[in-house]
């Protein structure tokens, strides 16, 4: 906040979906596209960065960072939209490749179903960089084994083969929702 009572980020934010909503209904030109993306790459960075400043806190309940129990061994995540954006935002494409796959199959899938979907012969990198976005914001140590994209392995869940992949249960409404904001707004910008 630069004068007080004023938010520089919430106003950069407010102007990148009037400046979308406008060329909306047109064709951009390749200027305006580099333009809205660099501005768009710029309220990211700046919502990032203000994350990370000690005791910085948003006013909008939907970019409310995750809740968990303090010092309960059965911390849960209070999926919500905005933290799965985030996840997705951070990750690589690969990862965004995966969970928009794992969105369309309900949330669960085998590894050779993926594969198919993605168009990526090895699903690794996909959930190691999942993975590792959910690490960042705060969320992996509350997660099973401490991953995003679970595996699961059969017969033996030990030493077999990874067999499928799956999202948390209660986190799928949210990255549904999530894929698709991210949907809109990367279809918006290359039209």
């Amino acid at each position: 906040m630069s004068v007080a009572g004023f938010d520089d980020l919430e106003f950069a934010r407010q102007q990148l979906r009037l400046a979308i909503d406008e060329f909306a209904d047109s064709e951009m030109t390749p200027q305006v596209r580099v333009r809205l993306g660099l501005l768009a790459s710029q309220v990211a960075l700046a919502d990032l960065l203000s994350g990370l400043l000690p005791g910085a806190a948003s006013d909008n309940s939907d970019t409310v960072e995750p809740e968990l129990a303090a010092d309960d061994p059965d911390e849960v995540v209070r999926w919500t939209p905005a933290l799965c954006e985030r996840i997705l935002r951070t990750s690589a494409a690969a990862g965004h490749r995966l969970v928009q796959a794992l969105v369309a199959e309900g949330g669960s899938a085998s590894v050779a179903r993926l594969t198919e979907l993605t168009g990526d012969p090895l699903l690794r990198a996909a959930t190691q960089t999942l993975n590792m976005a959910a690490r960042r914001e705060g969320v992996g140590h509350a997660l099973p084994d401490r991953r995003l994209i679970q595996a699961y392995r059969y017969p033996n869940p030990v030493t077999s083969k990874v067999t499928a992949y799956s999202l948390p249960a209660d986190s799928l409404p949210s990255f549904t929702t999530a894929v698709e904001r991210l949907g809109e707004l990367h279809r918006r910008l290359h039209e």
